[in-house]
């Protein structure tokens, strides 16, 4: 019987399923959605092929897990920087410069490099239900603020925020973008 690392096999289970996790993050950001396997990630845990599978049954399995732990960490901090604003205007601000924070990050890097290519359909439908609580908050903000098409606006602006996303990725300043960004999206001084 394999050794437990834990206080009780609940939290044993939950650190190697983490240890999994994190395996599969690494090798993603270092050698592309393709080389996450169960024997790489095997290997890079200390764990045996055979008890990989125990937590994923496929390698697909565990790159939607992936996808959708950077949607449930980009979601979570959206929130978080959304509900310290007191005005529907600050919300927006800083949606945005949480969106491009975040999109700057290994997290962002790992979830574009997975994308949606190749998913089967249940999970597609499962990541873009996830991309829907991801711009929500943005729409609720500008309905807030009157914008009388708030789905449209919020598709404009997530298009301006994914541009911005690749000009970070290209190598411009983070600072620099969210800057352009925000005089942009807010034409004059930008509220806060």
């Amino acid at each position: 019987m394999p050794r437990i690392t834990a206080p009780t096999v609940a939290e044993h289970r939950a650190r190697r399923y983490r240890a999994l996790l994190e395996a599969a993050r690494e090798i993603v950001l270092t050698d592309g959605p393709q080389a996450v396997t169960p024997a790489a990630i095997g290997a890079r845990t200390g764990l045996a092929r055979s008890s990989v599978y125990k937590y994923f049954p496929t390698s697909l399995d565990i790159l939607v897990r992936l996808l959708e732990e950077v949607f449930e960490q980009w979601i979570a901090r959206l929130g978080e920087v959304m509900a310290e604003q007191a005005t529907s205007a600050g919300r927006v601000t800083a949606y945005v410069r949480a969106f491009l924070e975040f999109a700057s990050g290994d997290e962002h890097r790992v979830a574009d490099a997975i994308g949606f290519t190749g998913l089967p359909p249940e999970a597609a439908a499962k990541i873009r239900a996830r991309h829907h609580e991801l711009t929500e908050p943005l729409r609720r903000a500008l309905a807030d603020l009157g914008d009388p098409a708030p789905e449209v606006t919020m598709e404009l602006m997530v298009g301006t925020l994914n541009a911005a996303t690749r000009l970070i990725a290209r190598g411009h300043p983070q600072d620099q973008i969210i800057t352009a960004t925000l005089a942009f999206i807010h034409p004059g001084p930008n509220p806060r």
